[in-house]
């Protein structure tokens, strides 16, 4: 392998990297007598400079003939690209860090609690990844090859860069653990079960039977299932409860349920059982997910609408808070402005632009109720022309006006925490 490092000098090369890429760039050698740095950011809360977190990063990287892609447990990522001169690695230059997106305030939270650090330097960690340039793993990939070629003179492909990193990954010997388990399946009789009762949960929820679902859990149908974490019970049945709420949601959409919706509502099921601490809790949480979903199924397919009307109904469910005409809502369906408006019509009883217009009002009334938004707010969010004109669609729909009715429910809950 010929290198170019030797010919041209190395801080000229990281010079030229950096000014090419906006990354922070390191170099450090073995035996630690030279330090190369570009960057301007800022650096790890953790650490007190550039070089004391670069110097960790390699320690945490091995001793690779290739540039290697890295994460850390604080969002951040990585290239390490080791440094040749004459077939010998004389050093490690690091690229990065970087990140993969820009966290939400939560992301922060649980990243923090996860690292046992204190809630209060929420804003400084803010900062801190605030700093870090967006970059994607793919484009980490092109970098490093770019590097590679740079620095120690060879042309690599991405998908050798890729595979390599793949191959340097802890291997999982699947096919041993599937025997093992298949055995333990075919001695105990339990091969067809498992199948058997995700079928009936796939009919019952898709056809809205809560009757059906309720036999099931009676029966004791989603007790045992499999072993999906091996050094805890509760993660084991946490995983199990996770996997059933995946397939109730799929199959609640094709019962009819809008996929916002539903994907919504697995997210929050999920959420809640991984807060769960003990095992009992879990079951009911998991059960309750269910019949949740099978609930809402069975609603939706008591009012018989037909397919375009459904679709309609759900177009307007997921852009309520924007502009909703009916030639939008004519493409969506495939049937004309006229005909379309004559079908809803008939089949729910009311205009589109009535329903429209009630949908927005409940939408209203869950701002009124939960946030703390001004009325000429929620107005705007919604997409109502002006304040005055909201307030005469809601008291039209609820006989009071916005504010009456957010008064009124402040009054109540009052009331009720009072007793």
């Amino acid at each position: 392998m010929s290198s170019i490092y030797g010919k041209i000098e190395l801080p000229y090369l990281c010079k030229l990297l950096y000014e090419n890429i906006q990354l922070p760039i390191c170099y450090l050698t073995e035996d630690d007598s030279e330090n190369i740095y570009f960057g301007d950011y800022q650096v790890n809360p953790l650490f007190t400079g550039w070089r004391e977190f670069s110097a960790s990063l390699v320690r945490e990287t091995p001793d690779c003939e290739f540039p290697t892609i890295h994460s850390t447990n604080l969002l951040e990522q990585f290239i390490a690209l080791p440094v040749k001169q004459t077939g010998e690695r004389i050093g490690t230059v690091i690229i990065g860090p970087a990140t993969i997106a820009k966290p939400s305030e939560e992301v922060i939270r649980n990243v923090l609690n996860d690292n046992q650090l204190p809630s209060h330097q929420m804003p400084l960690w803010s900062r801190y990844w605030s700093s870090l340039r967006i970059t994607s793993k793919l484009q980490l990939f092109h970098i490093g090859v770019l590097a590679h070629l740079i620095i120690n003179g060879e042309a690599l492909e991405i998908t050798d860069i890729i595979e390599y990193n793949f191959r340097l990954e802890t291997p999982f010997n699947l096919k041993d653990n599937v025997d093992l388990v298949l055995s333990d399946i075919r001695e105990f009789s339990a091969l067809h079960s498992i199948q058997e009762v995700e079928k009936l949960l796939h009919m019952h929820i898709k056809s809205g039977n809560t009757a059906a679902i309720m036999n099931m859990i009676a029966e004791g149908s989603f007790e045992g299932g499999g072993t999906l974490a091996k050094k805890s019970h509760l993660r084991n049945r946490k995983n199990l409860a996770i996997c059933i709420i995946a397939i109730t949601t799929r199959t609640a959409m094709e019962g009819g349920l809008y996929a916002e919706l539903a994907y919504t509502l697995s997210d929050l099921h999920i959420q809640h059982i991984e807060e769960l601490q003990e095992e009992r809790a879990v079951e009911v949480a998991m059960m309750q997910a269910i019949l949740d979903f099978t609930d809402r199924v069975r609603l939706l397919r008591k009012s018989s609408n037909s397919k375009p009307i459904e679709v309609c109904r759900e177009y307007i469910f997921n852009h309520l808070y924007e502009d909703i005409s009916l030639g939008k809502l004519s493409e969506q369906t495939g049937l004309n402005s006229e005909y379309l408006s004559y079908l809803f019509k008939k089949e729910t009883g009311i205009t589109i632009s009535h329903f429209i217009q009630k949908e927005r009002v409940e939408e209203a009334k869950k701002l009124l109720d939960f946030t703390k938004d001004s009325i000429s707010t929620i107005a705007l969010r919604l997409n109502f022309c002006d304040q005055t004109y909201f307030i005469k669609v809601f008291k039209k729909h609820m006989g009071i006006t916005p504010k009456q009715y957010r008064d009124k429910k402040n009054f109540t809950n009052r009331f009720h925490s009072f007793v």
